[in-house]
């Protein structure tokens, strides 16, 4: 009797003796199979919505952040507007005092000419804000071509002055005067007709100072007042 060869029996079978590791389509042990895709399962319904409530969640406290950062600059900006503001205030009631004395104010005027070429009948320039005499938020105006009542050539000067405030003017284009005259915001603040433009203008340097002169004030609820004796706070224990 043959015996059984011992390598084929170690093999299981025919073959060269070697192990034979998993094919193509086996599973490899703890994984996936060989040349498998990993596949994901599909969220249900609650997952998915919980997934979108998280996102929307992120999603507003990221606008929230938003919103605290934007009030924090507008407070920013607001705050230095009030101090500009504040700045503007204290410049302006310093300028009153300082010009408390002044009773002759000059507006020089270049290349009047060009100016006045520039503008139309009824069109005017403003000059800077000013004080005076204690009073602040006066104004020239000057009508280049006159104002709307004004004859051709002449030029027209009108003096604002606050709400309530009466003064005592007199006017002046160059050599040109009117006044004087009792003045407020609303009768005899400026003189239509005050001169022919031409006749005014420096001929050496082609401009023309207007202004107001021998200023005094009627009437004002905003004037300065001079201190003449000041009371100092009592002293605590």
């Amino acid at each position: 009797m043959r015996r059984a060869n011992p390598a084929l029996r170690s093999s299981g079978g025919r073959g060269s003796g070697k192990a034979r590791g998993p094919g193509p389509s086996e599973t490899a042990p703890g994984g996936l199979g060989l040349g498998q895709a990993e596949t994901t399962a599909p969220l249900g319904p609650l997952e998915d919505l919980e997934r979108q409530v998280a996102a929307l969640r992120s999603r507003a406290e990221q606008e929230l952040a938003d919103v605290a950062t934007m009030k924090d600059l507008l407070q920013e900006v607001t705050s230095r507007n009030q101090c500009d503001e504040h700045l503007r205030r204290l410049e302006r009631r310093i300028q009153v005092i300082e010009n408390k004395d002044v009773e002759t104010v000059h507006w020089r005027i270049e290349d009047a000419e060009e100016v006045r070429s520039k503008h139309k009948k009824g069109q005017y320039i403003a000059s800077p804000e000013f004080a005076a005499l204690g009073i602040g938020g006066l104004k020239f105006h000057f009508y280049p071509r006159g104002d709307d009542f004004a004859e051709e050539g002449y030029c027209s000067l009108y003096l604002h002055v606050p709400e309530d405030t009466r003064i005592e003017r007199i006017l002046f284009a160059g050599r040109s005067r009117h006044g004087p005259v009792a003045a407020d915001s609303l009768r005899n603040c400026g003189v239509s007709e005050l001169c022919v433009l031409s006749n005014e203008i420096d001929k050496a340097t082609g401009s023309i100072v207007v202004g107001a002169d021998a200023l005094r004030v009627l009437s004002s609820p905003d004037v300065v007042e001079t201190r003449t004796r000041i009371e100092l706070d009592p002293e605590g224990p």
